[in-house]
């Protein structure tokens, strides 16, 4: 495994344990963040504080990654994310991350998914 697999899955054990604070660790303070067809976030005080709220919304989840290909200072990685809805209801839908780095931490993070259907 790479040091750049080992990052990204540590950031998505994160993200699953729907610890917005700790994503801090991630991310460049300038980082360009953008969810689905949302617009982006720029900052990482508003990434984590929109993490946070979005986290709010679920009651877990969960994603499989498929496959990490890196290039570069920019890594992609596929899967599946495994909701679970407040009310206790499941949906999983395939997604798609686009990652570049800096020095080590993510600036830009796109996130290819429609969560639409949550």
């Amino acid at each position: 495994m790479t040091d750049r697999e080992t990052q990204v899955r540590a950031l998505y054990h994160t993200v699953d344990r729907r610890d917005a604070p700790a994503l801090a660790e991630f991310l460049t303070e300038t980082v360009r963040f953008q969810l689905g067809n949302y617009d982006p976030i720029i900052g990482r005080d508003a990434v984590i504080d929109a993490n946070a709220g979005f986290f709010g919304t679920i009651q877990d989840m969960r994603h499989s990654l498929n496959g990490i290909w890196s290039v570069a200072e920019t890594t992609i990685c596929n899967g599946e994310v495994h909701y679970v809805r407040n009310d206790g209801s499941t949906l999983t839908l395939p997604f798609a991350t686009v990652l570049t780095f800096e020095d080590g931490r993510i600036a830009d993070y796109q996130v290819y998914v429609n969560v639409t259907p949550l």
